[in-house]
């Protein structure tokens, strides 16, 4: 009888903890590592490329169940980076940018996570930017789950890809020099717990501290 309820108990807490891995997890994104990435076509000669950093903030993943997930990330327009100081004021100072720049941030939330095939699927979602919200598709890709080998915490990277039109955006300037599709790239790093970094993170977002693409040079 003993032994019965020795086995039971051990039945028991073998399901529990399945279930707790299981469970939906909430990551705190590493700013610092996280960003997306874009590119579109100079006048058919060569593509051009920048980054936007993602803010500090939280998602969710179920790797067991994707559409327990969600996911939420905003990213400064402070922060657009053309690789280029002097570009960065120009883009700044050209009035027929001002709709996207007038705005604090780009916003993503999810809507739906479709798990297709191994650790990809699809990414549905809003994409607002410009202060104008659309409907957007992206090819997802989960890279890792594991422990982070320098903070030994849980942490998990995700790969996400899409191309959109600026013009669906408002952002129709220069369509005769500038390609209106933009091929875009997200890369979230997640981990649980607190991202150490965030408050510093944060400031350098809202320009409280000093470095960071909108202090670079102008025309």
């Amino acid at each position: 009888m003993v032994r019965m309820f020795r086995r039971a108990a051990i039945c028991a807490a073998l399901l529990a903890a399945g279930a707790a891995q299981a469970a939906p997890v909430t990551y705190s994104i590493v700013s610092k590592l996280s960003k997306v990435s874009f590119s579109l076509e100079h006048q058919g000669f060569i593509p051009v490329s920048g980054t936007l950093k993602i803010a500090p903030g939280s998602f969710v993943f179920d790797h067991e169940d994707w559409s327990k997930s969600s996911v939420m990330a905003s990213m400064p327009t402070r922060m657009l980076d053309m690789g280029d100081g002097l570009w960065n004021g120009q883009i700044r100072d050209d009035e027929s940018w001002m709709a996207l720049f007038k705005q604090p941030e780009i916003r993503f939330r999810s809507t739906r996570i479709e798990r297709r095939y191994g650790m990809s699927g699809v990414l549905h979602g809003e994409l607002t930017v410009a202060g104008v919200m659309r409907p957007v598709a992206l090819q997802m890709k989960v890279n890792k789950i594991g422990k982070n080998r320098i903070s030994d915490k849980q942490s998990v990277g995700i790969t996400a890809t899409s191309m959109i039109k600026r013009s669906e955006f408002g952002l129709d300037a220069y369509l005769d020099l500038v390609g209106d599709e933009i091929s875009v790239q997200i890369q979230l790093e997640g981990v649980v717990g607190p991202d150490p970094d965030a408050a510093k993170e944060a400031q350098m977002n809202s320009g409280q501290m000093s470095s960071g693409p909108a202090s670079g040079g102008a025309h």
